[in-house]
């Protein structure tokens, strides 16, 4: 799982191909709890990567889906995996 930090575009002006690619900067979260849910909320909980390397630049094509990601304290988040109105009433 990551957060979308930035989408771009880099193009070759020098190629005579002149080929475009779609990047997106991420940050990799790590999984709390070993990715089990959350007992009270039900919902998956992340994390800031502690190692390095938590940046990269992939393809935009690499992105598979979306979710929302609400903040529960300190560099955590939590993963709404569905949208309905007892989990939106919890968390706001």
């Amino acid at each position: 799982m990551a957060r979308l930090l930035a989408l771009f575009k880099l193009r070759n002006i020098l190629s005579e191909a002149a080929a475009v690619h779609r990047l997106a900067l991420v940050r990799i979260l790590d999984l709390i709890n070993g990715g089990r849910f959350h007992i009270p909320s039900g919902q998956l909980r992340v994390g800031n990567r502690i190692n390095g390397r938590d940046m990269p630049i992939v393809s935009i094509g690499a992105v598979i889906g979306q979710a929302q990601v609400i903040p529960s304290g300190e560099r955590q988040w939590i993963v709404n995996h569905r949208s309905d109105l007892r989990t939106f009433n919890e968390i706001y």
